[in-house]
């Protein structure tokens, strides 16, 4: 009896201590997870899981691992796990992002795979869900309005964020592999980003750095251009004067900063007054008059992961207050990569409209009635993958943007497109949506910190 006792006390202890090592081992990843350090958390939850982990909380944040990092694939395998264990207490965003994910897979044809916890909720996101999967098949079979081609620059790596510069091509990539080539992003794994410029898309010979102080150590992408060609804002993290800045969660953020080009080089650095190192603002994009910056951002009153926003640029170069663009534009996803054509078109990547599976591009447009409306790019220019930081010269109907569809060389690359079918006629008044989007900066905002169209 008292040898049982003695085991079974054992035991207790035994299985107390397992518990206390799991919840210890769930804690740094969590604490990693909100670092974004999504490599080294996805590792410890997997290794919870194999230890006989269950809980909600594992299964959303080992799902969202891959989600953030653009594997949908892999993503929907654990948002299945999560739905089939958990199908009444999935939250209305993990419906979401399985759908966004479902449809990467480009198993559209069956849906009863997602039915049986679909369909199983009074949520409010499932009929909208449901109309998403609607879209996507009636997307399938859709006249093509654009004829799309790899470029020969792209890397095994990251390559993104294309912008147009002097007969150039500037863009973001991590192909660096000199100085901090072991120092690697532990976002995704990969080098940290620069910019770039090339003169020929077709050969990889012509790529270059762009010179001067404008490449740091961290970050550097979303590069946007004066009239003049003597000014470039661009995001980098949170980095000036050779030191890093953190927020109260020891996460390096990113912002915006303004660089001016002399003698050949590009240099006195300075970050936007706007910026916080609270919460992320980045991926500038200039109006084609140069007088409003959009741009996405985190910060208080976003109503989705990521909004966007527009600021006036005065003429002392000063700027006024950043406004939202309101509940038209952004939804309660991610809403990033502004970019504003030649002839004001706004552009931008969204997971949260209807669109073919991760980020789609679209455009917005008025509708006859005056309305801003949003309008999605369609196949080939979007993918079931993510596609993003589309660029369009609308004299020439060139343009490019990126992608990390099936076929690539690398994580995401660039492809260039030619525009054989226009913009929706009847719909786009010349530079009125413009017009009515920076409006915004003179409304005051609501409640929730944002202003409507």
């Amino acid at each position: 009896m008292v040898l049982k006792k003695n085991l079974g006390a054992l035991f207790f202890l035994f299985f107390w201590g397992a518990v206390f090592s799991q919840e210890k081992q769930l804690e740094k990843a969590n604490e990693a997870f909100k670092k974004y350090a999504y490599i080294e958390a996805r590792e410890m939850y997997l290794k919870a899981i194999k230890k006989g982990g269950k809980s909600i909380e594992l299964y959303e944040r080992l799902g969202d691992s891959y989600y953030f990092n653009g594997e949908l694939e892999k993503a929907a395998q654990w948002y299945r796990v999560l739905s089939s264990l958990y199908p009444e207490k999935i939250k209305s965003e993990y419906r979401t992002r399985y759908t966004q994910c479902f449809k990467s897979t480009e198993e559209y044809k069956d849906e009863d795979d997602i039915a049986h916890w679909l369909y199983a909720s009074n949520d409010k996101g499932v009929e909208q869900i449901h109309d998403s999967l609607d879209n996507t098949l009636s997307k399938k079979d859709k006249p093509k309005e654009f004829i799309i081609d790899t470029l020969n620059i792209n890397s095994k790596y990251s390559d993104y964020a294309p912008s147009f510069y002097n007969g150039e091509l500037v863009f973001a990539s991590s192909r660096n592999t000199n100085n901090f080539s072991k120092v690697l992003h532990e976002w995704n794994d990969q080098p940290f980003l620069d910019l770039y410029t090339t003169t020929h898309v077709s050969e990889e010979k012509s790529i270059e750095k762009l010179k001067g102080t404008i490449n740091s150590k961290f970050h550097e992408s979303s590069a946007t251009f004066s009239k003049d060609r003597k000014t470039v804002y661009f995001t980098r993290n949170n980095y000036s004067k050779r030191k890093s800045k953190t927020n109260t969660k020891g996460v390096v953020l990113l912002k915006i900063y303004r660089a001016r080009y002399d003698n050949g080089k590009w240099g006195d650095v300075e970050e936007l007054p706007f910026n916080s190192d609270e919460y992320s603002i980045a991926h500038p994009a200039l109006s084609s008059d140069g007088k409003y910056l959009y741009f996405a951002s985190d910060m208080p009153g976003t109503q989705g992961k990521s909004d966007l926003y527009v600021v006036k640029i005065n003429e002392d170069e000063s700027f006024g207050t950043p406004r939202n663009l309101g509940d038209l534009i952004n939804t309660s996803g991610r809403e990033t990569f502004p970019y504003i054509s030649d002839k004001g078109k706004l552009f931008f990547a969204s997971d949260g409209h209807k669109g073919l599976g991760g980020l789609d591009i679209f455009m917005a447009i008025l509708n006859k009635e005056g309305v801003a409306e949003v309008y999605n790019l369609g196949k080939p220019i979007n993918s079931p993958k993510d596609d993003f930081t589309f660029i369009i010269n609308e004299e020439s109907k060139t343009g490019y943007f990126a992608s990390n569809r099936k076929g690539g060389k690398g994580d995401d690359d660039i492809y260039g497109f030619k525009q054989i079918k226009s913009f929706p006629d009847g719909y786009y008044r010349k530079q009125e949506i413009m017009r009515k989007l920076e409006r915004v900066i003179e409304l005051k905002p609501n409640k929730e910190g944002t202003t409507s169209l």
